[in-house]
């Protein structure tokens, strides 16, 4: 299981993130709902994610249709 923890900066999209750096998954739950494992997440990217601004902006320029997916 997946440690989760708030995103550094508020975010109106991202309730949480987590990662497992063994497996290189990204975990990201929503506030609306429903939890997201991306695969083949570096741990460069997961922190950068995790420290940016906007993670919602993150996922969606650098996260989402990169990666392979599977909701929890």
């Amino acid at each position: 299981m997946i440690e989760m923890k708030a995103p550094r900066n508020a975010s109106s999209q991202i309730q949480s993130l987590g990662y497992d750096a063994e497996t290189q998954t990204m975990a990201v739950s929503f506030h609306k709902g429903g939890v997201y494992h991306y695969e083949g997440v570096s741990p460069q990217t997961f922190e950068a994610m995790h420290a940016h601004e906007s993670p919602g902006t993150y996922l969606h320029q650098n996260i989402k249709g990169k990666y392979k997916f599977q909701k929890r």
